[in-house]
């Protein structure tokens, strides 16, 4: 049974490995596996068939989840619990099914509980082809 999280009462931030951008768990997920790099976290995405929107054009929502979970799993590797609140991601150029994208992701802005992070998504030329901004607010878990 999948419990919601209630408002007004601290959320519990944790994994059960059904993440769909980086779950090993989850069979229909992209299984993403990021590292930390002088500071920010990388990942190499490499867009199927399935993930298509137009003919032979990746969804270019499906790119932005990517961007999302960059930003986000820079701060879950370094035990900041904190959620998406506010995302802006801008699309350069369509990419095609089978095209690696390196994807980067960096914290830009600290303050209280609000996080300011970037991440870009970058062909094998270095052409940035995606970028996103967002802001997360930091959970007041329940934990004691």
């Amino acid at each position: 049974m999948h419990t919601q999280p209630r408002v007004g009462r601290p959320l519990v931030v944790r994994e059960d490995g059904y993440c769909f951008a980086c779950g090993p768990e989850n069979p229909v997920g992209l299984k993403l596996d990021f590292h930390i790099v002088d500071g920010r976290v990388e990942t190499t995405f490499v867009p199927r068939h399935e993930h298509q929107g137009f003919v032979g054009i990746i969804h270019g929502g499906l790119i932005g989840l990517v961007l999302d979970e960059a930003m986000a799993k820079l701060l879950n590797l370094q035990g900041i619990e904190a959620l998406t609140c506010e995302i802006t991601v801008r699309l350069r150029r369509v990419v095609g099914i089978g095209e690696p994208l390196r994807v980067t992701a960096s914290l830009v802005a600290e303050r209280k509980r609000l996080l300011e992070l970037e991440a870009l998504a970058s062909d094998c030329h270095g052409e940035i082809v995606a970028l996103a901004q967002a802001k997360f607010l930091r959970v007041r878990s329940g934990k004691t």
